[in-house]
């Protein structure tokens, strides 16, 4: 995510950058888990006037997680998954974990640079598969974690449209409970530095093991 702001025209963009990853090591319990598509999606919110300012803006399906799990040739009970999101901000060149990372400002630099937290990110599906379902959430700082879908629990098999739908199953087969909507919304603060900023969120997908 990248936000820009120029302090003379109170100027600001916010290009949000989202990363859907799977584990990578052999899946014990499952075959194949995978998020489709597995790349970058950048998205983009002008603040050009006091309206935006005040009321922010909001982004309806800004990325669907598309979530496919298989059994092995053999099922296993035990096939189930946990859907994550993380946050990045390049901590650990020195940025504060509460706030976006600089890339670079105007003027002064002397206000508070952009808040982690000021961002809210809500997930939903037709299932209300997530607990978390069509609740905006905030991550804290860099270090926070968001569950989607939690990891160990019981397994609950496809096919039923509840909570916590984990066993096997593909957005293919069971669209609604197997995607998940993005919505994010974010509502700048007038002492914000101007400048540009950038936040990355991250969605991993991964077998529990």
């Amino acid at each position: 995510m990248i936000l820009k702001l120029s302090k003379v025209l109170n100027f600001l963009i916010v290009v949000v950058l989202f990363w859907a990853t799977t584990t990578s090591n052999a899946q014990i319990h499952c075959g194949d888990v995978s998020i489709t598509p597995d790349t970058t999606v950048n998205s983009l919110m002008v603040f050009d006037n006091f309206t935006n300012y005040q009321s922010g803006i909001t982004i309806n399906s800004v990325t669907r997680i598309r979530v496919t799990v298989e059994d092995k040739n053999t099922p296993d009970p035990l096939c189930s998954w946990s859907l994550r999101m993380f946050i990045d901000n390049n901590s650990g060149a020195g940025t504060p974990p509460t706030e976006w990372e600089e890339i670079t400002t105007y003027g002064n630099g002397n206000g508070q640079n952009p808040l982690i937290n000021s961002l809210e990110i809500r997930v939903r599906n037709s299932c209300t598969t997530s607990p978390s379902d069509g609740i905006y959430r905030s991550f804290t700082d860099a270090n926070d974690i968001l569950d989607i879908i939690e990891q160990m629990l019981p397994v609950t098999p496809a096919g039923s449209c509840t909570d916590n739908i984990n066993g096997a199953g593909s957005y293919l087969t069971n669209y609604n409970e197997f995607n998940f909507n993005v919505d994010i919304r974010f509502k700048p603060d007038f002492s914000f530095n101007p400048g540009i900023f950038k936040l990355n969120i991250r969605f991993l997908l991964s077998e529990n093991l």
